[in-house]
């Protein structure tokens, strides 16, 4: 049997595994009627993370809006250029994304789209850092007739001033920044009257004393971080929850030096069935067993709870300061269970180390789930020589996918260390690369901190990293630039880039893009989308 014969069930079967461009490059060019319809019908769970601009168009060229379920897109990989794109066809216009139920965009500024799909449901949203059409788009989300859960992470805090008139009978799940307290909060809770659950940062305090009673609010889980914002535990409880009839969990961010109200935090912890207390800021050096914030509340907790609902629990976790080589995020020290230290180091993530110093002698555990970690010197004459071995005892190895070499410092048994580490990513001066150094398994990489010729890109792509997917590099010359280009983006030469990223001299910029611009618009090379700015090319093709 044909596989074209293949019944329609089993084909929508085999096909819904299948990426859509996978699916339009393979059949779309056998011009079969019967596969091209079955393809037409599929529902889609699109995510575009990580795709080329070559995909993307076959995305544009053969997909319908109405078959699409699920979409996740980020600018991430594009240079900014992906996300608008994408909406800018009048036939992915977001009112046409009919199905659409859960949408997931990363790194927009927010003026991308005007309108949020009719059905949607759940609503992720990551800003860029200078996303200043953010208070744009949280409008319109918070004005959602459909959506049940959304989420809006940075680019802008909430202020009712600034975002009026929003109102949503729909929305049970949010996750967003808010100005001030009480009275920001106060109309997005009289706003969203079935707001259920709400996880928050408030950045200030206003003067008033009163909260107005909040009669209606179904707000059952709150997770609040105040942000050194002055609000002690006695107002939150004062001005916010004795009005909310619902409440059952509260999550609550504190600081190491507020003096929160231990009595008041026990009396909570007994009227709710859930309540987690985070204090941020104490030193890494505190002895947490003969703290009495810790003696005092876990004996107390205990007793009140020992004997009440099973259900009723009550957390409480420290943050301590970072250590000078550790660039630690949310590290949970739970003192109700009696930690030890290896719990801080289990959950760091970043891990920075200064070569410069005369010796590294680990004075902390081993960080075990380390992701990046970087390596600086800031004496360039230095000759410091450092091992796999001596970086294994501070982290783990295997667990490393982005690394960061900021120095010229020798490396002693550098392949053995790529070979210990499962790297994605790698900042590195092209000077420092060898041929035998195990880079295959690389997506990502940086040449910033050298200029790089075109001889030296070419053998890169060929032999050392011939699957890399993203670029950056550092030119001097309107001739190099081109050179490099001429390489990378000509028709006869393939390659497995998705972006490409040129540093280039402000000084040059005008001549580069003289230079550039016409051979870019012309079929000379592949097709690409690019934008161009005093500092940087960026090409996604």
């Amino acid at each position: 049997m044909l596989f074209e014969d293949l019944p329609s069930e089993l084909l929508f079967e085999i096909f819904s595994y299948l990426h859509p461009s996978d699916l339009y490059i393979s059949f779309i060019p056998l011009s079969n009627t019967r596969l091209s319809y079955i393809i037409s019908h599929i529902d889609f769970s699109l995510d575009l993370t990580y795709t080329s601009f070559y995909r993307f168009y076959h995305i544009l060229t053969y997909c319908s809006p109405s078959q699409i379920i699920f979409l996740r897109l980020t600018n991430q990989y594009s240079h900014g250029l992906l996300i608008s794109e994408f909406f800018t066809s009048n036939f992915f216009h977001s009112k046409n994304f009919i199905r659409l139920r859960s949408l997931h965009l990363d790194d927009i500024i927010g003026n991308e789209i005007d309108c949020l799909p009719p059905n949607l449901e759940k609503l992720y949203i990551k800003f860029h850092k200078k996303a200043k059409y953010a208070a744009k788009f949280y409008q319109i989300a918070l004005q959602s007739t459909s959506l049940k859960q959304c989420y809006l992470i940075g680019g802008y805090a909430f202020d009712s001033k600034t975002c009026s008139h929003i109102s949503s009978t729909t929305i049970e799940i949010l996750h967003m920044a808010i100005k001030s307290f009480p009275n920001d909060l106060l109309v997005l809770l009289q706003a969203l009257p079935c707001l259920t659950k709400l996880k928050t940062r408030i950045y200030t305090q206003l003067s008033t004393n009163q909260f107005p009673v909040i009669l209606s609010s179904p707000l059952t889980h709150l997770n609040i971080d105040l942000q050194g914002s002055g609000i002690s535990l006695v107002m939150l409880d004062t001005q916010l929850l004795s009005h909310l009839s619902q409440i059952q969990s509260l999550i609550y961010h504190s600081y190491g030096k507020s003096n929160d109200d231990m009595n008041h935090l026990i009396k909570l912890s007994c009227k709710l069935k859930h309540i987690q207390f985070i204090q941020k800021g104490l030193s890494i050096n505190t002895d947490i067993t003969q703290y009495s914030f810790n003696n005092d509340l876990v004996t107390a907790i205990q007793e009140a709870t020992s004997n009440k609902n099973s259900r009723r629990s009550l957390t409480i976790h420290t943050i301590p300061y970072p250590d000078k080589m550790l660039q630690l995020p949310f590290v949970l020290w739970n003192t109700v269970h009696n930690p030890n230290d290896n719990e801080i180091y289990d959950r760091v993530e970043r891990v920075r180390i200064n070569l410069s110093e005369c010796s590294i002698t680990p004075n902390f555990p081993l960080c075990r789930h380390v992701k990046y970690l970087t390596l600086i010197s800031n004496n360039e004459s230095s000759n410091y020589i450092i091992s796999p071995t001596l970086l294994s005892s501070l982290v783990s190895l295997s667990s490393i996918r982005h690394l960061i070499i900021n120095t010229q410092t020798t490396l002693f048994h550098f392949n053995q260390l790529f070979s210990l580490m499962s790297l994605h990513s790698l900042d590195i001066a092209w000077s420092q690369l060898r041929p035998y150094f195990s880079l295959t398994n690389i997506k990502i990489l940086s040449l910033i901190s050298e200029c790089v010729s075109w001889k030296e890109i070419q053998y890169l792509i060929q032999y050392l990293i011939p699957e890399l997917e993203h670029l950056q590099m550092n030119v001097t010359t309107s001739d190099e630039c081109r050179e490099i280009l001429n390489i990378l983006l000509s028709p006869n030469y393939k390659n497995n880039l998705i972006s490409i990223k040129i540093c280039i001299c402000q000084t040059l910029s005008d001549q580069i893009k003289q230079d550039l611009e016409p051979i870019l618009l012309s079929s000379q090379w592949i097709k690409v989308k690019w934008r161009m700015d005093n500092w940087y090319l960026y090409i996604w093709k």
